[in-house]
């Protein structure tokens, strides 16, 4: 979604609401049994194809296959693939999101055999890939305004509109049109488009543009229908907020508010209340829900900034994906964030990503060290989830996953932290394998550790 609906008033409340940081009791997520599939041990890599490499297209997503896999990412998110609008268009190439037919790819990117031949190097490296569907509008020049005209809201006039969202409000979304979801075709049509790439792609799942824009009772048929078409786990994204996505059967969801939290942390608003705020979201997550965890994205990127920009430069970026990739969910890496690269990458032109950034093999090993211990670490997959108390509330984020602890330093200065509940001393920290000696421990600006006893910190591969 190019537009949000940003949580600023709930972040301004939550530094109003911090002096009282109550003990809580730890979140155990809601299950009737460990889940073992792939979706619950992904880690997500998001690919906008245009900028991802020198020939931006296809083929250059599978020559840079190696690099996703380098990351430890395990699941191919590709942004829009379809031919995108011409009438009404936003920059010199438009966005992804204008989409002028669901059948078709972009031929800027390739045919669709090419695209069938990314499908399967993903497949052969034993990855998932799943695409970014855009349910809620079209480009003003779809195939379907002309074969299907009555699949639109129309204005007054007779005329196309632009989308409102859930509040009913218009967006300034110019380039793209309303579909009218009280038309029972356009349902059926919609679910057999996406039907299409399932069974004749063999594609893996969606992430779903502007979930929450359509309707609640769409997604009730719609989730089990896609699930049905095909003999296999497939994964749901939902890019929406609202925990009802779950409801309907999505597995993820965004993490919208936990970014925006983290901004305000970085800001100066007191680390532990965004703990609080995750032991709340998480103690109301339906059962099998979880949640996206991203310091960027396609959006984040495009209209706010990088992490090396907007967290304070390369430790405060990495210092914030921790905190955000260890929390209860599954991780998120976007376009260049894995060697730190400070590009902001526009929605509606190219721009090929500088890989060959400073420092950039560092940057990758960091990344992949954290992402790894994502998917191998038994605490950090399904470990309860526990706030600590610390002697440092305002500047350490601090969190159990099972019997991992978790201590992010968010200041730009070293600080001196003991936990409170928590025995750390003889504990390894994950990140740089070191022993922690003795119950205080030093984090410079923007440290953070992640400490777990030996005997299963032995068994955790990087």
């Amino acid at each position: 979604m190019r537009n949000r609906f940003s949580a600023v008033a709930t972040c301004l409340a939550l530094v109003a609401a911090y002096p009282a940081i109550a003990r809580t009791a730890p979140f155990r997520a809601r299950t009737a049994a460990p889940d073992t599939s792939w979706t619950s041990r992904s880690a997500i890599y998001e690919v906008f194809v245009r900028d991802f490499s020198a020939t931006g297209d296809f083929r250059g997503v599978i020559s840079g296959l190696d690099r996703i896999q380098a990351v430890g990412a395990n699941v191919v998110w590709l942004m829009p693939i379809y031919p995108v609008g011409i009438a009404n268009r936003k920059g010199p190439l438009g966005s992804p999101y204008a989409v002028r037919d669901y059948r078709a790819v972009n031929p800027a990117f390739g045919t669709a055999a090419d695209f069938r031949a990314l499908v399967q190097a993903v497949h052969a490296r034993r990855m998932k890939l799943i695409l970014d569907w855009v349910p809620n509008h079209t480009a003003w020049d779809n195939v379907w305004v002309q074969q299907h005209p009555a699949f639109y809201v129309r204005d007054d006039s007779g005329g196309l509109t632009v989308p409102r969202d859930d509040k009913g409000k218009l967006t300034d979304w110019t380039d793209v049109a309303q579909l009218d979801y009280r038309n029972p075709q356009l349902r059926r049509a919609m679910i057999d488009e996406m039907r299409y790439w399932l069974v004749e792609f063999g594609i893996d799942g969606f992430r779903v543009d502007a979930a929450g824009f359509v309707p609640d009772d769409f997604w009730r048929d719609a989730v089990p229908a896609l699930r049905s078409a095909v003999q296999r786990p497939i994964l749901l994204l939902a890019e929406w907020g609202d925990l009802k996505m779950h409801q309907f059967g999505f597995d993820l969801t965004y993490a919208w508010d936990s970014y925006s939290h983290l901004k305000a942390v970085w800001g100066g608003a007191p680390a532990a209340t965004f703990v609080r705020q995750e032991l709340t979201d998480l103690q109301a997550m339906p059962r099998g829900g979880m949640r996206i965890r991203f310091t960027t994205n396609h959006d984040e990127t495009a209209w706010d900034a990088p992490p090396v920009v907007r967290f304070g430069g390369v430790a405060g970026a990495r210092a914030a994906f921790i905190a955000m990739a260890l929390l209860p969910g599954r991780p998120l890496i976007y376009d260049g964030q894995e060697v730190e690269s400070p590009q902001k990458l526009g929605l509606f032109v190219r721009d090929p990503i500088a890989w060959n950034q400073p420092h950039a093999a560092a940057a990758r090993a960091f990344y992949r060290r954290v992402v790894q211990l994502t998917r191998t670490d038994p605490a950090l997959i399904a470990g309860d989830f526990q706030a600590v108390d610390t002697n440092v509330p305002d500047e350490v984020i601090a969190y159990r996953r099972g019997d991992a602890v978790v201590l992010v330093n968010t200041r730009p200065r070293p600080v001196h932290v003991t936990a409170t509940g928590v025995d750390v001393a003889g504990a390894v920290d994950l990140l740089s394998n070191r022993p922690q000696h003795g119950d205080t421990l030093t984090l410079p600006a923007y440290g953070a550790v992640v400490l777990e006893r030996r005997a299963r910190a032995g068994r955790v591969s990087h």
